[in-house]
């Protein structure tokens, strides 16, 4: 009987952690001139991410590769048009992101950097439509929380 019962108690305990791991997270929104961010650490770095549901892609600023500790590579000859103009594309590997798994590309944001440093705000990255799919997000503006699948 005690064996079952520790079984129980076992077992319940992994159902609580599982859905803690893997159940819907929030993740507070930083709103400022009418966009929004999120503040999360990389490679033991705190860095804000722009949300951008338009873009396809979740990219890290290569410009900040040295500072944040992440490595980059070319991906293709291709390029890519988004908020910063034409662009090549960079493979991002070496980061560890606390949280939350976000899939990166890299490419190179300074532009975009600076004109959001000219408003008050310095960026790192955007936070992309690849993301909010994958982990069937929900933004709720009024309480500026970001809901999503933890899996």
């Amino acid at each position: 009987m005690r064996k079952l019962i520790l079984i129980l108690l076992i077992l319940l305990t992994a159902c609580n952690s599982t859905k803690r791991i893997f159940g819907e997270q929030e993740v507070r929104l930083i709103e400022h001139f009418d966009m929004h961010f999120i503040n999360v650490i990389v490679n033991d770095h705190k860095i804000k991410l722009l949300i951008d549901t338009g873009a396809s892609k979740s990219i890290l600023d290569i410009s900040q590769a040295e500072d944040i500790g992440f490595s980059y590579a070319m991906l293709s000859k291709d390029q890519y048009v988004g908020i910063g103009g034409v662009q090549d594309i960079y493979v991002v590997y070496d980061y560890k992101i606390d949280r939350i798994f976000v899939s990166f590309l890299g490419a190179d944001l300074s532009e975009v950097r600076e004109h959001m440093e000219e408003n008050g705000v310095t960026i790192h990255g955007i936070l992309g439509s690849d993301f909010m799919e994958r982990h069937n997000c929900k933004i709720d503006f009024k309480k500026n929380i970001l809901y999503f699948n933890g899996n």
